[in-house]
């Protein structure tokens, strides 16, 4: 018998998924945009550092109103990405360089309040970034992933696979693989808050309840990408990753009240 999924993965405010729906080109998330709901932590819990990784134009580190370390190995920023922030660290680096050439507390000093992780799109560089950014984190810190629930089978290729998709309407979506960090720290971090949200338009996960000391995920690395670097989402089952993996209504999490009360769970 397969073990019962923790409770600490059970959404507090959860919806039922249609199945039933053709799976090749179900557009399934109809909550908020993530970007919306980024802005709507940044101006409810008003995070005292934050980080980001994977920046590109910068429209999402924009809403950041604290001290801010920006890692991305190629900006694109347009705009005014800086706001009214005194203090913004922009690293042009990849983020493995960036956590072993510097100490991020040099940067800020408490660590990290907030932070949004949308680097490269496989696996295994996404829970790097997972891993370093908890080492920075007090226990109340939130991190959040970017394109971890694709919408089919097609977006998750390792590979972008332009041409060779059925989907004509996400034919230009590419997510990669980092659906795969949710079964990863589901099995080797039970105790974190992992919460899925339906934002549009390829999710956003919210993880609470980190713990800078563990090396849970260090210590099985090897034994981690052994395991999930040739399994694909077409094999794994995106009926499976649905049923182990339900959302949360991001637009009953949204509203100021409901948010603060969303993050304020136990720890």
């Amino acid at each position: 018998m397969e073990d019962q999924q923790p409770k600490s993965w059970s959404p507090y405010y959860q919806i039922k998924v249609n199945l039933n729906v053709p799976l090749s080109t179900s557009k399934f998330h109809t909550g908020i945009h993530y970007s919306e709901y980024l802005k709507q932590i940044h101006l409810v819990c008003q995070p005292s550092s934050y980080l980001e990784i994977g920046v590109e134009t910068g429209a999402t580190l924009a809403f950041a109103q604290c001290p801010a370390i920006a890692v991305d190995p190629q900006f694109q920023l347009r705009g005014q990405p800086f706001g009214q922030r005194v203090e913004t660290h922009l690293f042009q680096l990849k983020s493995d360089d960036f956590f072993a050439r510097y100490d991020l507390k040099t940067f800020l000093p408490d660590g990290v309040d907030f932070a949004f992780l949308d680097g490269m799109h496989h696996f295994e560089y996404l829970l790097r970034d997972f891993m370093n950014t908890e080492k920075y984190s007090h226990r109340s810190a939130i991190v959040t992933l970017h394109d971890c629930y694709p919408v089919n089978t097609e977006m998750a290729n390792r590979e972008k696979n332009y041409d060779r998709r059925v989907d004509a309407a996400t034919r230009m979506w590419w997510t990669g693989d980092p659906w795969k960090v949710l079964p990863i720290l589901r099995d080797f971090r039970p105790d974190l808050h992992v919460t899925m949200l339906d934002c549009t338009p390829t999710g956003l996960i919210v993880i609470q309840n980190l713990d800078s000391g563990s090396t849970a995920l260090a210590d099985a690395y090897d034994e981690i990408v052994a395991k999930y670097r040739d399994i694909d989402l077409e094999s794994y089952r995106i009926e499976r990753f649905r049923e182990e993996f339900s959302t949360t209504d991001s637009r009953g999490v949204f509203q100021a009240d409901a948010l603060r009360h969303f993050l304020s769970r136990p720890m």
